[in-house]
């Protein structure tokens, strides 16, 4: 015991000589948390996506085309969308990014759309609304606003169609577009998570994302004062003094295991009071604790024995920072750090399997997203224990050829 604390000395006087190691340890993923979480916030949040900035011409005029405008999604900062009296001028200022979206609706829209072959009537003559994006919008934003005319135009019609042969009036029924979609009777939720049940948020994919990220940046550290110790013949001695591999290697995964809780409680701490602060949304931490024990300890185990490993394989410095920060970076592009995992086309989904960093991520944003007890993150807990194990394995039998 007296040298196993005699080693944990030892690290932690090497740590307190390599402050801007840990320094970039808690800032780095505290920038990207607080950045990432409000770049992507409009990202997470679907009501911002299916009400985009939009306006429109009305060539027809008509009461039918001016029911089928006041049936869109309201523009995303509440006011009326605005009405163009030229359609080359909304056009221009589409092309130019001026305007999101327009809604161009052609003359005949009142005539065409109650007929039966408004299909035959439009052949020759095309479309007779079109909704125009601008170059830079997002395909996902254009195909919802896409998605809720055509709905709209298509509820108008049936409306249309079904006036002379039943009467709005007749037996109490109400010909509303709601009515005739079915909208009262269908309800969508998301599935109960945590305390709420609410989606999945920013700052929930950010925050773990990148503690893992910062996590597994410990190899730059722990590298840089594991070669030190070799070149100065640290290890050696301590090899001359019978001190067993596996306790030298103890005396370098307790600290470091610590300095990784404590960041874990405060990129936590960013996420719930920081970047709220800052307009993004706040991470709510009611959270099963053991569970996010168990998660944050694994990662931070996994992060360590990968650490060790590269730090016994390299001879220097430069190797240990490009091989150890290179290899994370894939590790992080990866498994969904970069990139949210659910935006990635299914072959990358499948390949986030190979990256140790997916495992984590999935596992903490089982704890903040779907309320996951300790029992549910286990698997993945037990798969990053194993990552642990094998690297802790590397750097034993290095150790052992080498000394």
């Amino acid at each position: 015991m007296h040298a196993f604390l005699s080693l944990i000395k030892k690290e932690w006087l090497a740590m307190s000589r390599d402050v801007h190691g840990l320094l970039v340890l808690f800032a780095m993923p505290s920038v990207f948390i607080l950045i990432m979480s409000l770049a992507l916030r409009d990202t997470f949040r679907p009501a911002v996506i299916g009400n985009p900035q939009w306006a429109f011409h009305d060539a027809d005029g008509t009461g039918e085309s001016a029911a089928f405008l006041a049936s869109l999604p309201a523009p995303r900062d509440g006011r009326p969308p605005a009405a163009w009296k030229s359609s080359g001028a909304l056009g221009r200022a589409i092309t130019k990014g001026d305007v999101q979206l327009g809604v161009f609706i052609k003359p005949g829209f009142g005539l065409v759309l109650g007929e039966m072959d408004a299909d035959a009537k439009t052949k020759d003559t095309g479309a007779i609304v079109t909704v125009l994006a601008e170059p830079g919008l997002p395909a996902p934003v254009k195909t919802a606003f896409e998605a809720e005319a055509t709905r709209a135009l298509g509820m108008q019609r049936m409306r249309e169609l079904m006036r002379d042969s039943w009467p709005q009036d007749a037996d109490g029924v109400d010909l509303t577009t709601a009515n005739l979609a079915g909208l009262s009777l269908i309800e969508a939720a998301y599935a109960p998570a945590g305390a709420d049940g609410a989606p999945l948020t920013a700052v929930q994919q950010s925050v773990p994302a990148w503690l893992v990220f910062g996590m597994f940046f410990v190899v730059v550290p722990l590298s840089t004062i594991f070669i030190a110790e070799k070149r100065q013949g640290t290890l050696p001695r301590l090899h001359s003094l019978r001190v067993p591999v596996w306790l030298m290697l103890a005396g370098k995964v307790f600290p470091f295991h610590v300095v990784n809780l404590i960041q874990t409680v405060l990129m936590m701490l960013v996420g719930a009071c920081l970047v709220p602060l800052c307009g993004g949304d706040a991470l709510s931490l009611d959270v099963s604790w053991p569970a996010l024990w168990l998660m944050a300890s694994a990662t931070s185990l996994a992060a360590i024995g990968f650490a060790l490993a590269v730090a016994a394989l390299v001879r220097t410095t430069e190797q240990a920072t490009t091989i150890g920060a290179v290899t994370i970076i894939v590790f992080a592009a990866l498994g969904g750090v970069m990139v949210p995992k659910m935006v990635m086309p299914a072959a990358m989904q499948n390949a986030t399997a190979f990256s140790p960093m997916a495992w984590a991520l999935e596992g903490f944003l089982d704890i903040f997203a779907r309320g996951a007890t300790a029992a549910t993150v286990l698997p993945p807990s037990l798969m990053l224990l194993l990552f642990a194990a094998a690297g802790l394995c590397v750097a034993s039998w290095r150790l052992k050829k080498r000394t």
